[in-house]
Parts: structure tokens; sequence; C-alpha cells
């Protein structure tokens, strides 16, 4: 009976539909990073930010469900079921994981602005790289309802916009 009492009249957890810079620095329309496979849309909806460091956040509350091996890419599911990648540079796969250590793992759950990783931008300018932040919904087509973000200069942590998905 109590938890059915619960069910009913308790608090239910209301979904962190928000979005997060994931970085200090400077919002662009994904159709200006330099990646055309993520400028085009063909990855689903999103933004990128020009990073001014590199001290990496969540830019969704939800859970991790994917760490690429070379580190440069980490995969979150929000609540509302919207899949969310953040990929740290351009062609930054080539460069095997060293400009960047990862704080999370797989089954984590992680809040919107917690921190997540780092990534050396200075190696990767080095390596002759973008080091552009980039963020979609991998899942846009057929899960995304409305993506909000306002560009111009965030904090990472800042909420600068939603990701509602379809009913």
């Amino acid at each position: 009976m109590n938890r059915m009492f619960k069910k009913l009249f308790g608090r239910h957890k209301e979904a962190d539909n928000h979005v997060y810079a994931p970085v200090n620095g400077t919002v662009v329309p994904l159709k200006e990073v330099s990646d055309p496979v993520f400028s085009s849309g063909v990855m689903g909806e999103g933004f990128g930010v020009q990073p001014s460091d590199g001290n990496i956040v969540a830019p969704v509350a939800g859970t991790v469900t994917m760490v690429a091996n070379t580190k440069h890419a980490v995969g979150f599911t929000m609540d509302n079921g919207l899949e969310v990648l953040i990929h740290m540079g351009v062609d930054t796969v080539d460069l095997k994981g060293a400009p960047f250590t990862i704080s999370v793992k797989p089954q984590d759950q992680v809040r919107g602005g917690q921190a997540i990783a780092t990534m050396d931008l200075d190696q990767v300018k080095a390596a002759g790289l973008d080091n552009v932040i980039i963020v979609v919904i991998t899942n846009s087509k057929d899960n995304l309802d409305q993506l909000t973000v306002a560009d111009g200069e965030h904090s990472a942590g800042d909420e600068i916009g939603t990701a509602t998905a379809k009913s």
C-alpha cells in the first residue's frame, strides 16, 4: 500500500531536457563546424563549440552509453530517450587517445555540466587538427521533437537550450 501511495502521490523525478555548454567557448551552429559528416546533419541535429580550454562537461543529464576506445567521443542517453554524442575535435581519432583523459565509463549516471573529460588543446593544434567540440543527437530523425540552443559565448555547464523528444 505504501508503494502504491508513493507512486500515486509521490514526487516524480522531472526529466532534465536541458542542453548544457560542454566547454568554455563559443557555441556555433552545426553547419559551421569543419567536419562535413557533422555539418551536413547526417549524424543528427546539434551544435559545435570553439573551446577556450580543454575541460569538458556532460552536455546533457543521463546515462553514459559509450566511450570510444580512442577517447575522442562519449555517448549518452537522456531520460527522454534521446541519444547524444559529444565528439572532441575533428579527425582526433587519429591521435589514438593521447590528448584525452576520460573520467566516466558506460553505465555512469551524469548530471548536465558534470566534468567528464579533459582535452589537451595544444596537442590537438600541434597535430594540425580542429579542436571544435561537436554535440549531436544521433537519433534526431526518429525521436527528436525540438532542439533549441543559444549561440555565442558560454561557460561550461551553462544551460544553453533544450532537447525534447517526440511523445
